[in-house]
This record gives C-alpha cells, structure tokens and sequence, in this order.
C-alpha cells in the first residue's frame, strides 16, 4: 500500500505546528508518515479509528495519542451530531530537529502514551499533566496572541517534551531487527538524497551511495515507502525550497535552480502534488500567517 508522506510546516514564532481542529465529522486522513513525533488530544466529540501502525484507537474527551517517528497513521471519523462549534481536537507536530534541539538522544528513544491501561501509578499522574498541559495550551491560544503568550506556549511545549522523556519514553533497542535494518538502510538513503538533493542525481548515483542495484533500490524504496527515490527527492527539494521561499526575496527561478529543480515549472509540479498550491502562492500563504 502506498502511504502519503506528509508536509510538516512550522514558523518563526513557534516551533511546533499547531492545527485545531473544529469539528470531528466526516473526517477523513488517509494512511500517511513523517518524521517528526505528532500528540493527538481530543477534546470534544469522538474519533472512530485512529489507526497507528495497525492498532486500532477510539477516542473520547481527554484521551492522548502519539504517533512516534515514521509510524503510518491514519484517521476516519463520522460524527453526525459535530457541529464545529467547538474545538474537537489538537494536533501539536513536533519537528524531529526541535527535539534534537530539546533532548539530542531524541532518535535513540520512542514514546508510549496511547495505552492507559498499562500505566504505573506515576504515568497515569504524568498523563494526568499532559491533559493539563494541552488544555492550557488551548487557553492561551483563545487569548490575543502577543509575547507573552507566545512565550506561555512555548513553556508549554518544553514541559510536555520534559514529561514525555521522562515517564514515557523507551529505548529503541527493543525494536524488532529486521524493523530496525530496514530503518537503518532507509535512514542512510534519505540523509543521503537530503544531503544532495541540489545535484542533478540520477537513479544510479543514489543506488551506488547505499551499494544497491538501481533496480533493486526502486523495489525496496517502493514496498517501504510507497513512493519511488525521485517522488521523494522532490519532496525534499520542496521543502528546501519552503525554507527560502519563508525566508528570502529571491525570485522563484533562481530558489528552483538552487534547490534542484532545474525550473520553475519543475517547482510547482512539486508544489502542487505536495502542497495543493503553486510556489507563489505558498509564500504569500505562509508570509501571511507569521
């Protein structure tokens, strides 16, 4: 099965992606992965199957899930009586190099929140403050959004990442090995396509990084993750291209070049399977939300 990888986006005044989310009908998010460590908490309606890694999860008020990095996730959900009166749920999606930053054996680590029914005393205390947490998060961002608020959330976000290392975490090594050995080659495959995405790269060049045969790095690349080595690298290529386009004037050619797109017409192609958008207008879209 083919799983979409998913575009994180964040700005300058927070280093997390915050989505809320109105309303818990008719949604609908097909299976998808990411890097970066996503916390659920619902906080009105229910979710019907919030599926992790093939658990199954139901939701109620209250209730926390985490999907650690690079697990395939997925949502579906029918309520009939949502309204969207209310906030339904929050999506806090923290960016694997914000948790670096937070705590640099991050990647060593992996986090379990979504079993409450195996919790020691001291987690369920733990969750307990995480419920708090997000609630409080929810407040301030019910207040006039200025420096102090935005320094509230970000105290927030360090207690809640403090709580999840600290009562929820678990090494990596329990991983299962043959899990892990793919993760490992992936890892290699991925650093290395991020590393040279700005190079006209061509199928060979990558296989012959990792020591594969170009027929069988599009075979593995594809049964693990549904997508071919040039699909990925123009997802890397368009955030690359995100940075600049946030951050500089540069015209959109000269960020197309600079980035391996070779042209403008290139970028968009990019930009539009990834982002629903053209270049253009993802940086009048993002300049206008910082």
């Amino acid at each position: 099965m083919a799983f979409t990888h998913q575009l994180v986006y964040t700005t300058q005044k927070l280093p997390v992606l915050f989505i809320v989310h109105p309303a818990l009908k008719n949604v609908m998010v097909r299976p998808h992965w990411h890097e970066d460590v996503e916390l659920n908490f619902t906080l009105s309606d229910t979710i019907d199957d919030f599926t992790i890694e093939n658990q199954h999860f139901q939701t109620a008020p209250g209730r926390i899930l985490l999907v650690n990095s690079e697990q395939v996730h997925s949502v579906r959900s029918t309520q009939p009586n949502a309204d969207g009166q209310e906030p339904a749920a929050l999506t806090l999606v923290f960016p694997l190099k914000f948790l670096r930053d937070c705590y640099p054996s991050i990647e060593q680590i992996w986090f379990d929140v979504n079993h409450p029914d195996q919790f020691s005393l001291p987690q369920r205390a733990a969750y307990q403050r995480l419920q708090s947490l997000l609630r409080q998060i929810m407040i301030q961002f019910n207040h006039e959004q200025n420096e102090l608020t935005i320094l509230k959330i970000r105290t927030l976000l360090m207690l809640i990442v403090t709580i999840l290392v600290e009562d929820f975490s678990h090494p990596k090594v329990f991983a299962l090995p043959l899990n892990q050995e793919k993760q490992t080659r992936l890892t290699t495959i991925t650093t290395y396509l991020k590393a040279h995405a700005q190079e006209p790269l061509k199928v060979a060049d990558i296989a012959a990084s990792v020591h594969l045969s170009p027929e069988y790095l599009i075979r593995f690349f594809k049964s693990n993750l549904g997508t071919t080595p040039y699909q990925y690298l123009a997802y890397i290529r368009c955030q690359k291209a995100q940075v600049q386009l946030r951050q500089s004037e540069d015209n959109l050619t000269e960020i197309a070049m600079r980035t391996g797109f070779g042209s403008l017409r290139s970028m968009n192609r990019a930009f539009e399977k990834f982002t629903h958008t053209t270049a253009k207008n993802w940086r009048a879209q993002n300049r206008a939300s910082q």
